[in-house]
């Protein structure tokens, strides 16, 4: 044993040390192998439309654009920041950063040329005053003190402006050109958010045009205002030139457009009725693209690359918005990145890198987003543009099914819990033990059944063709493991046979590409998750807890070395499902999971759990993120999973990566842990376990006696339960869902248990070395499966 706690010494010593040196590593040696794009244009136009969606470009005349579009690669945007819908400012504000960042709603608009008047004062001396700077362009963000004070308070380490000092430090000019200010109140409103897009970390942009003679009046248009279209092009078409790269100015330029008359159009929707708001969103629309048109006529995609993005939408709409991507060796197809390791998704963290890239500057490591790469597609813009609205479709329908989901368990799952405690005190029937039995099994079977139901495309056939599958396919399941474990005279085989699928679905989807949890109602959405692949922190309950349970049940049915192992290899297996960075890196599903296998071992080998064992069990965990870290790093960069992505950070930046994610996790935990119904399924699970150690005929003893290895699996348990709930960012819905998996399967093997009336009792009820009252003459056999007096075998 001594020679064996050496070697594991030694072996961890070594992982640390590969760790260590991997953290001083060069600065750009995370990057070293990002795909280099031949022929790099000098140029590269941002056409922002804020609030077009692939379904507008579906149901309106928009030729420009769609021209563009059959040329270019395409994503549906998640325009989320912070939050799941990004505000103008945090929109602009992000692609600044690189990374989520915050604003200040009520100022965040007013950057200002330094001669217009705020307050009786020249915006240039305002700034001065309240930033110590005098700025060296032509515009500047009068509220930047606040935005960066807003940023520093938030868990992002966003760096304002970092997309225009990389820009800078390159010899790449940055103008950007909007003005999207407009308002039927007496006081001046400004709304140039786009100007921070491209504002330096100083706050001041360098170059562009963000005036009011850009703007005419009319009054048939929202806020009385529109573009002049003339104008706008008239100022563009100087940009663009002076972008072009020279012999003195090789470094080229980026141009960022606003297409300002449809942000309007989107702040004036509160004050008209939805036949008005339509109307003049068409004819924003159509002004769009007739100035993309004018753009374009500047453009040679053959040199040039354009990125025509919707930053953000209206208020409290969800819906995806448009991303696409065209210019040299760019084929139409779908856009990808690391971020979402989806073909035809997008985020806004990604934009600022995909721009670096494009004009071959290294994307600074502090950036959270990764730049896009193009997956080709042989199908027309038509079909490409309706998969993209599917998509869309089947995340809005997802959000509709997610709260009527979770009522569902977790209302069945109390009354479940009801019924097996009623039946089990008054001493109710086999037939309707049986009943109350597979009424959990069904429970535990809508779990799966809401994935495999993702196998039709439920956006189109709606709500109650969804329920008529779950119902059918979930009913099917619990009947069918019902009637194997009848015929096998094994009861609790139709339990392990249910754990099954609940598991084997999660883990069948992962190693397959996570189809099924995309837009599942316990899966993953892009209009509400960062991450849209590997196990999520719904699926983290529904793959450890059965794996606890059902290596349990392995070392019970094989007493001794063997089932032990078994068990033990189980959850060795779920582990690598969790950590494999080609199924998604699960971080916190390591970091929960592999102390509760440690408790497991330790509990199924008998063996006490003592100060060493924390310190083992955390040795562990640190083993195998290390290890699933190493095994990203050695990706290549554009499919490494978000683990590889921090050790890169922590590589460059030390440990305040991880600890600012450790903070957000945090943050986003307390948040969420109050807004799920999932959590109601905590106190459920609670009173259940009252119950069966503290009602006088003891039926935990019953089951423990029953299925000897039954205190391992919940020990380790309760561990995976407090830590996955404690290390993800969906809280205490973490715990949620695995206190439902727990509790309906012990309602299933309460069932199994004689239950009635307490009986008289002679003893003076004293608890036993588990805190139990104690049994007559019931006591466990260490290694042999049975119990001794009982003479219970496992079934």
């Amino acid at each position: 044993m001594t020679g064996l706690r050496r070697r594991l010494g030694l072996a961890l010593v070594g992982t640390v040390a590969i760790a260590l040196a991997l953290g001083a590593a060069p600065a750009g040696a995370a990057d070293d192998d990002e795909p280099e794009i031949a022929g790099r244009p000098g140029r590269v136009l941002v056409v922002s439309i804020p609030g077009l969606t692939w379904a507008d470009v579906q149901e309106h005349e928009l030729p420009a654009l769609e021209g563009f579009f059959a040329e270019a690669a395409l994503a549906d945007m998640a325009p989320r920041a912070i939050g799941p819908r990004a505000t103008p400012g945090e929109a602009y504000l992000t692609i600044s950063a690189g990374t989520r960042a915050a604003t200040e709603e009520t100022v965040d608009g007013q950057v200002l040329a330094l001669d217009e008047t705020s307050s009786g004062s020249a915006a240039g001396e305002i700034f001065a005053r309240r930033t110590g700077v005098r700025p060296d362009g032509p515009f500047v963000s009068l509220s930047w003190p606040v935005l960066v004070a807003e940023n520093a308070a938030e868990p992002y380490d966003a760096e304002l402006g970092l997309l225009t000092d990389s820009l800078s430090e390159a010899g790449v000019s940055a103008t950007v050109i909007g003005n999207a200010d407009g308002t039927e109140s007496i006081a001046p409103s400004y709304e140039r958010q786009v100007g921070l897009a491209l504002a330096d970390g100083q706050g001041v942009v360098p170059d562009g045009s963000l005036d009011k003679d850009l703007l005419v009046a009319d009054v048939t248009q929202p806020f009385g205002l529109r573009y002049d279209v003339n104008v706008v092009a008239e100022r563009f078409g100087r940009s663009w030139a002076g972008a072009e790269p020279t012999a003195l100015e090789p470094g080229g330029g980026l141009v960022l457009v606003e297409a300002s008359d449809t942000a309007r159009t989107l702040r004036y929707r509160s004050t008209v009725d939805a036949g008005r708001y339509d109307r003049l969103w068409t004819d924003a629309l159509g002004a769009t693209d007739q100035l993309f048109s004018r753009l374009m006529e500047e453009v040679d995609l053959e040199r040039d690359t354009v990125l025509v993005v919707a930053p953000y939408n209206r208020r409290g709409d969800r819906d995806l918005t448009v991303a696409a991507l065209a210019g040299p060796d760019v084929e139409p197809g779908f856009l990808r990145t690391a971020s979402t390791q989806r073909a035809g998704f997008l985020t806004l963290v990604d934009v600022a890198p995909t721009l670096l890239e494009r004009l071959g500057i290294d994307r600074p490591t502090s950036m959270e987003g990764r730049p896009a790469v193009v997956a080709p597609s042989d199908d027309g813009l038509s079909d490409r543009i309706d998969h993209l609205v599917t998509l869309n479709d089947a995340s809005r329908f997802r959000e509709r099914l997610l709260t009527p989901t979770t009522t569902v368990v977790v209302l069945l799952l109390a009354v479940c819990v009801a019924l097996g405690l009623m039946a089990h005190t008054s001493g109710w029937s086999t037939r309707a033990r049986r009943a109350i039995a597979f009424l959990a099994l069904w429970d535990l079977a809508i779990l799966p059944a809401s994935y495999l139901a993702r196998v039709f495309p439920l956006e189109e056939r709606g709500a109650r063709f969804y329920w008529l599958v779950v119902v059918a396919v979930s009913i099917a399941v619990a009947a069918g493991a019902t009637l194997v474990g009848a015929r096998a005279r094994r009861p609790r085989l139709a339990l392990m046979i249910v754990l099954a699928v609940v598991a084997g679905v999660i883990v069948g989807d992962v190693v397959t590409g996570s189809r099924l949890s995309l837009s599942a109602a316990f899966g993953y959405s892009p209009t509400g998750n960062s991450r849209l692949y590997g196990v999520s922190n719904y699926s983290y309950g529904q793959l450890a807890i059965p794996a606890l349970l059902g290596a349990a049940w392995l070392a019970a049915v094989r007493p001794g070395r063997v089932g032990r192992l078994l068990a033990v290899g189980l959850l060795l297996a779920t582990l690598a499902v969790l950590g494999a960075p080609t199924w998604g890196a699960d971080v916190g599903g390591v970091l929960a999971l592999t102390p509760a296998a440690l408790v497991f071992g330790l509990v199924l080998w008998k063996r006490r759990i003592r100060l060493r064992t924390v310190v083992l069990a955390g040795a562990a965990t640190f083993v195998a993120i290390v290890g699933f870290g190493l095994l990203d790093l050695a990706r290549p960069p554009g499919d490494r999973a978000h683990l590889g992505r921090l050790f890169e950070r922590v590589g460059e930046d030390g440990l305040g990566p991880l600890l600012s994610l450790v903070e957000r996790k945090l943050a986003a935990n307390l948040q969420v842990s109050t807004e799920s119904l999932w959590v109601a399924a905590i106190p459920i699970a609670l009173l259940l376990w009252a119950y069966l150690v503290r009602y006088p005929t003891q039926p935990y003893r019953r089951l423990k006696a029953e299925v000897e290895t039954l205190p391992a699996a919940l020990a380790a348990t309760l561990v995976a339960s407090v830590l996955g709930s404690a290390l993800n960012d969906s809280g205490a819905i973490v715990g949620g869902v695995a206190a439902m998996v727990l509790a309906s399967a012990l309602v299933v093997l309460l069932m199994d248990v004689e239950g009635g009336p307490a009986p008289a009792r002679a003893d003076d009820g004293a608890p036993d070395a588990d805190g139990l009252p104690a049994t007559d003459g019931v006591e466990a056999d260490d290694d042999s499966g049975t119990v001794r007096g009982a003479e219970v075998a496992p079934r």
